[in-house]
């Protein structure tokens, strides 16, 4: 069984045994100017966790092969934009350090790997629009094209329905690649809204012996990971459709976290996505999480 070696571990990828990650400013980019407040509200909870920054970079993209006719006062205009944006979603008041800026590069990716790299940021935080807009059916993602580009936790702010407030938190736990990192963000919001965090575990109404044992291994190892963390309850749930249920309980929570998709693009294009229809469907804010590089599933150290 893994337990995070400190209570507030902002990546565990950055982190070594027994002590905390420097990386603790959290990198929001913009995308025509624009970023939600709910997702420029998820960073400042997360660097005000990690005693770090909220840096908004807007992009200015130069495609390859073409030349940069900018200015100095196109990419001071954008530093304004995001300046804007930080003080019209945080307010005056806001408990963090922000910071805009503006950077040219030859795509988002590369732009917002670049930030994150200079500023030592320990996740980038981006809107859904962005994620959504920038893809297409049978190609990556934002999301997942930052993975690879980052060397940060990705985690993306979406859903139909934006919560006005964060007392309780839902997260899904299973054996996936990113369910570690879904429990610990479940932690980082709960404990900077005084939250409670709720781990659900679905398993179908006709499971066996094997299946329901693993269940509890399930909750059981996301209930260890939360650590001295109180405010948590688990639950097993029978149900014949996992992502239905998901669905339905999200009307009693203010905040979905799920681990990011293990699907192949053309597997998800053509089989679906329990993201995406979590996403599409929820009654609540969304947040998919995703950690580069290593694969932190909650049982992995188990097995």
């Amino acid at each position: 069984m893994y337990v995070s070696p400190t209570p507030w571990t902002p990546s565990l990828l950055h982190a070594e045994s027994g002590g905390q990650s420097p990386r603790r400013n959290v990198v929001v980019p913009l995308f025509d100017g624009m970023a939600t407040d709910r997702t420029v509200e998820f960073a400042a909870s997360l660097a005000e966790e990690w005693d770090g920054d909220v840096v908004l970079v807007n992009p200015v993209v130069r495609p390859s092969g073409t030349q940069f006719d900018g200015s100095d006062e196109l990419l001071d205009e954008h530093r304004k934009t995001a300046e804007r944006v930080l003080r019209t979603s945080l307010g005056p008041n806001t408990g963090v350090e922000t910071r805009g800026t503006a950077r040219v590069g030859r795509s988002l990716s590369a732009i917002v790997g670049e930030t994150s790299n200079d500023v030592s940021a320990g996740a980038v935080v981006i809107d859904d629009r962005v994620s959504a807009t920038q893809s297409n059916p049978l190609g990556r993602n934002v999301s997942a094209r930052l993975a690879c580009t980052v060397d940060c936790d990705v985690l993306t702010v979406g859903g139909s329905h934006a919560s006005k407030t964060i007392s309780s938190v839902l997260v899904p736990v299973s054996g996936g690649p990113h369910s570690g990192l879904a429990v610990d963000v479940a932690r980082y919001v709960a404990q900077a809204h005084g939250a409670w965090v709720e781990l659900l575990h679905v398993i179908e109404t006709d499971a066996d012996d094997r299946e329901r044992a693993a269940a509890e291994e399930y909750v059981a190892a996301a209930r260890d990971r939360l650590g001295e963390f109180e405010n948590v309850d688990t639950w097993i749930l029978e149900a014949d459709d996992s992502t239905d249920t998901i669905i339905e309980q999200s009307k009693y929570y203010d905040v979905t976290v799920m681990g990011a998709p293990q699907k192949g693009r053309l597997r998800e294009f053509v089989f679906g996505s329990t993201i995406g229809e979590v996403r599409s469907s929820a009654h609540n804010t969304v947040v998919t999480v995703e950690r580069p590089h290593e694969r932190d599933s909650l049982l992995s150290r188990w097995l």
